[in-house]
């Protein structure tokens, strides 16, 4: 009886071939759209998190407590040999780089701009930020006390080029201030404002003497495996460092702004995905009202021979499996074919800066078959449910009012 049922159920969707393929299609290509616009959304967020947390600010930091507040020179990091040798020691530490951060002022013989002076350890900082990656003039540093880099944009308005002087002062760790001389070795872009307009880098230990912090950082930026690492607060990391005085922080509390727009990703797929399953419940029951009116007859008679309510129901439900299944073929294998061909050569959204971060590179669409497997299934889901209310609509009919309105 239930292999008759299939048979019985996939000629009735071919009977019907234009108003099947009407609507097989219109679902199909919502389910392709739903599926690339996933895949979009997930190469958007992995950009973004790349470039918040693997151009500069890495995937966590090490402080000692306040200091994030407050930036007070005076707050660097409690027993920093202590805190490298268990950076060493952790598996999950892939890289990490010590810095020293402080505010200063910076002034050609053009202008003065308040900037933040950042001390880089040029052996451990370009194998963890994109530092020496984003020199568009001159070199990177080489450990020479007199050399700074500055970016593009902070060049441009102090009229600063390779080779000419700028000085530095800031405020030391004992409440002093000191001064100094420094050529304009090098010229970065990163594409963010704050590291391109107001941040000059120098060498560390050159900062520790300038300030008046020698031997001491401000910060740790560490690398993970991955970005997604430092989003688990469970980790052990977190608790090992968060003691003697020091605080570690993944990427998710040190930039709220991009983990909301990670969150935002979800909903705004899942708003999609009601939508779509809303299309698809109207669309399906409007199909199968119209082929239970144009088969008002061949349900009146077999009511009549005595078929009983469920076999009619169980009919309805098979045709609307049917068609779903063979709308969710359609769409799955669309929306791969077009993930794929944009995987190539990405999206192109031109130059935009958003929450800080400068998207001028092509967007790659990520195909991750742990999520895109979802909106299929739940496709075929909503056509079964729209299928139920057509379904009792038909095994309820009269016989005898079926086949006279029939005829």
């Amino acid at each position: 009886m239930f292999g008759r049922m299939i048979l019985v159920s996939w000629r009735s969707v071919l009977k019907n071939r234009r108003r099947t393929l009407i609507t097989g299609s219109a679902i199909g290509l919502g389910l392709a759209a739903l599926l690339f616009t996933d895949a979009l959304f997930l190469g958007m967020i992995d950009y973004m998190v790349k470039s918040a947390t693997e151009t500069w600010m890495g995937h966590a930091q090490i402080h000692r407590e306040g200091f994030e507040e407050t930036s007070r020179l005076i707050l660097t990091v409690n027993q920093p040999e202590r805190v490298e040798e268990g950076l060493l020691a952790d598996s999950l530490v892939t890289g990490f780089t010590p810095r020293i951060i402080a505010p200063a002022s910076l002034e050609s013989s053009r202008e003065l701009r308040p900037v933040t002076l950042t001390g880089v350890d040029f052996t451990t900082d370009s194998s963890v930020t994109a530092l020496s990656a984003s020199m568009v003039q001159g070199d990177y540093l080489t450990g020479d006390s007199t050399e700074m880099i500055i970016g593009e944009k902070l060049a441009d308005d102090m009229q600063l080029s390779l080779g000419d002087v700028a000085v530095v002062t800031a405020a030391t760790a004992d409440s002093g201030f000191a001064g100094g001389m420094f050529f304009i070795s090098g010229i970065c872009r990163f594409g963010s404002e704050e590291l391109d307009r107001y941040t000059a880098f120098i060498n560390l230990d050159t900062a520790g003497e300038l300030l008046g912090l020698q031997g001491r950082v401000h910060e740790y930026a560490v690398l993970f495996p991955a970005p997604i690492t430092a989003e688990n607060q469970d980790l052990p990391f977190f608790s090992a460092f968060s003691t003697g005085g020091n605080t570690a922080e993944g990427w998710p509390t040190l930039a709220p702004q991009v983990h909301s727009m990670v969150q935002m990703v979800d909903i705004s797929v899942a708003v999609m995905a009601l939508i779509l399953f809303g299309l698809v419940l109207f669309g399906i029951i409007n199909s199968l009202f119209m082929s239970v009116y144009e088969r008002m007859y061949e349900f009146g008679v077999m009511k009549a021979v005595g078929t009983g309510r469920s076999i009619v129901t169980g009919l309805v439900l098979m045709e609307a499996f049917w068609l779903g299944l063979s709308a969710v073929i359609l769409g799955s294998l669309l929306g791969w074919a077009v993930i794929q061909y944009f995987t190539g050569p990405g999206i192109s959204f031109g130059e935009m800066e958003f929450t800080g971060i400068m998207m001028d590179k092509p967007i790659y669409p990520v195909f991750n078959l742990s999520r895109l497997w979802v909106y299929p299934v739940f496709t075929l889901l909503f056509t079964m449910l729209a299928g139920v209310y057509p379904g009792i609509h038909a095994g309820g009919l009269n016989p005898s009012k079926a086949i006279r309105r029939s005829l």
